[in-house]
């Protein structure tokens, strides 16, 4: 290949999976270093969302090892320059390399392509006014399953870091498998009630109206709810409509407008 179309192949690797362009260039134990740095970054990154760090040690643990994979591209030019001539690989070899990216992305849970897809938010658009003038018919909104829980490869279920907040937009799955938009009223192993759209949670009033710009009115009966599950009430224009136990594994993300 001609000296351009090879680094960009080589950026294209790095990509792919951290060190494989300069694994291609022959500097093996760099390319080492470099994907060892990336899978350490990768680890305290899932970490994260166990364990609250303050925002100096986030800088440090997340973000120096994104900048110091930003720079892996910048040697990979370097490197291009100085052994352009000297390093030589089969089509063979190259299509084996590839493969090797290949297959890191579609199975290692520390890959990119792995975990967004795994944990890629809902899209979906606003069918009617119900939340309205929070989000109004034709909104574009987002449920990022992120904000509660982790899909990692080779475990079966989503794993829980986060419980969401009272009067969190969500987006949950009822009984039948249809899927809605409510907002959080009960947490797990909660007694509430709901009067005249007060919410009082084990006897103690919140004394929040609830989501910003909604004003609830309505009432529920007195609900208990498991260490599993949480209440999620659907309103129409600000009138209760109804309340849903939902279990934790059927919640689908948090809710945010994206346009």
């Amino acid at each position: 290949m001609q000296f351009h179309k090879r680094l960009i192949f080589a950026w294209m690797l790095n990509l792919f999976l951290p060190g494989l362009g300069h694994f291609y260039w022959r500097e093996y134990a760099f390319g080492l270093f470099v994907f060892l740095v990336m899978l350490l970054a990768s680890v305290l990154y899932v970490a994260s969302f166990f364990v609250p760090l303050p925002g100096a040690v986030t800088w440090l643990v997340l973000g120096l090892p994104i900048m110091f994979y930003g720079f892996t591209f910048v040697d990979l030019a370097r490197t291009a320059r100085l052994k352009r001539v000297s390093v030589n690989r089969t089509t063979q070899a190259a299509l084996v390399i590839v493969a090797a990216g290949l297959v890191y992305q579609t199975l290692s849970p520390s890959a990119l392509l792995n975990f967004g897809w795994r944990n890629q938010p809902e899209i979906y658009t606003m069918p009617h006014n119900r939340l309205n003038p929070l989000y109004a018919t034709g909104d574009v909104l987002k449920a990022s399953s992120l904000a509660y829980t982790v899909r990692i490869a080779f475990v079966d279920r989503p794993i829980l870091h986060r419980l969401p907040q009272r009067f969190e937009i969500v987006r949950f799955e009822e009984a039948s498998g249809r899927r809605r938009t409510g907002f959080v009223v009960g947490l797990p192993l909660e007694e509430v009630l709901i009067v005249d759209g007060l919410v009082v949670a084990d006897g103690l009033p919140d004394p929040r109206d609830g989501p910003p710009g909604i004003s609830l009115t309505g009432d529920w009966p007195l609900t208990q709810t498991d260490q599993f599950s949480i209440l999620v009430a659907t309103v129409s224009m600000g009138s209760l409509d109804k309340v849903y136990e939902i279990p934790l594994t059927q919640l689908v993300g948090k809710v945010d407008r994206l346009f």
